[in-house]
């Protein structure tokens, strides 16, 4: 498949993912081709997006990027269950099967020749024609055929050329230029690789972070589904943790029992991610629609929890525009985060990744005759938000990451202890 999507295990329960971020560093090394988990000292390209319940939840959130309609088999788990030990050995080798066989180190080096040939030819058209410099631009099309490579090639090539600070639109989203502030240095081949060391990448930064892409050192547990239903999410938690591996895992807080049996038995993740889409009852009823009984009080006492907690804590507002992150509805949710605060907040933008097949006619009834994109918030809408909510809780703001449409508030965490993870240690 064309997202690289493994089912894997021997009951087809769980999966694996590489994500957006992954295939990102891997064309650079560089970390400001990082996710958002950077802030925590999380490298893109040794992380496995995973789930071990793919097709269990008892939730089907209106904002679900999955065909929950169709393609889930419940709220509670049914069936065999794969051992936590086969599912890491199992994640572990297709992350790096991925990696190699089919993001491949080829691809990136070969992208990297791309970007000098799509800068050499805006020197050649610089020089060639009797127009400001400002005004030359190419289309991926234009392009595409200029260098004799596949708009498909072309244009990852162009994008992160745009993402690095090299290229611009101009005029136009289809139309890119040079950006001013490179065009003053951008005359000779030498000034292209130079321009490109700089700003984007090396062969050398390349390889290295292929090589790391080989040793994964952490798995965040997020992919789909509630992690929580497995019934060995512990196991599986103690499972990396025998690897050396850090755990993030995200859950929508319905099942307070599995992480106090987890805080038991010492397997909470390094990091746990309690989902709040909500700051009412009410609210949340319509927007997470639950399955089983009692999931807005099982919420809140697992938020409850999270002071308690031995392991670092965090509550993410997915945030989705017209839903969940109306301002009339900061002073509720600031209500809640001052009651029990976690370590961190982390306000998440939904973005639209998949096609569920239901997911504009679910997000439609809350505001009509919005496209689907339309639900997305810009980073500026989440500013705002953040900015709001840090005024009522109290709790600074902290860390940003725009292309991931990511902040993050300090809440419960001391002021000068830093938030980077000690691998040595987890």
């Amino acid at each position: 498949m064309k997202s690289n999507y493994r089912i894997i295990g021997p009951s087809k329960h769980s999966a694996i993912k590489p994500c957006h971020w992954l295939t990102e560093k891997l064309l650079t090394g560089r970390d400001n081709r990082n996710c958002y988990k950077g802030y925590f000292g999380i490298k893109s390209e040794t992380c496995i997006q995973n789930t071990p319940a793919l097709p269990f939840c008892n939730h089907q959130c209106v904002f679900c990027w999955r065909d929950i309609e169709n393609a889930s088999f419940g709220a509670s788990w049914t069936g065999p269950v794969d051992s936590p030990k086969k599912l890491v050995d199992e994640m572990i080798r297709h992350s790096v099967n991925l990696v190699v066989e089919h993001i491949t180190l080829k691809r990136s080096l070969d992208n990297l020749e791309i970007m000098h040939q799509v800068l050499e030819k805006y020197v050649e058209k610089f020089q060639h024609k009797e127009i400001s410099r400002e005004k030359v631009g190419f289309t991926i099309s234009e392009i595409a055929k200029l260098i004799n490579q596949t708009k498909t090639k072309t244009h990852r090539a162009v994008l992160l050329l745009k993402n690095c600070k090299v290229l611009q639109n101009l005029d136009s989203d289809d139309i890119y230029s040079v950006r001013p502030n490179i065009l003053p240095n951008i005359n000779t081949n030498e000034d292209i690789s130079r321009i490109i060391k700089e700003n984007v990448t090396t062969r050398e930064e390349i390889i290295q972070a292929f090589e790391r892409a080989k040793h994964p050192k952490h798995a965040a547990i997020s992919l789909a589904g509630e992690p929580t239903l497995y019934p060995k999410i512990g196991e599986l938690v103690s499972e990396f943790r025998n690897r050396k591996m850090c755990t993030f895992i995200v859950t929508n807080g319905s099942n307070t029992d599995v992480i106090k049996k987890m805080w038991k038995e010492n397997s909470l993740p390094t990091q746990l991610y309690v989902t709040l889409p909500a700051p009412t009852r009410s609210d949340f009823s319509k927007i997470c629609r639950p399955l089983t009984k009692n999931s807005w009080e099982n919420l809140n006492a697992t938020l409850a929890l999270l002071p308690k907690l031995p392991c670092r804590t965090v509550v993410r507002i997915t945030s989705v525009k017209f839903l969940n992150i109306d301002l009339d509805m900061v002073e509720d949710y600031a209500e809640i985060l001052k009651k029990n605060p976690p370590n961190f907040i982390d306000i998440k933008g939904f973005t639209v990744e998949a096609n569920a097949l239901e997911l504009t006619n679910r997000l439609g009834q809350f505001a009509k005759g919005h496209e689907l994109r339309e639900f997305a918030p810009s980073f500026q809408d989440l500013l705002i938000f953040a900015r709001k909510l840090s005024e009522f809780t109290g709790f600074p703001i902290i860390r940003t990451h725009e292309a991931s449409r990511d902040i993050l508030l300090r809440a419960n965490w001391p002021e000068n202890k830093s938030i980077e993870i000690d691998f040595d240690h987890v």
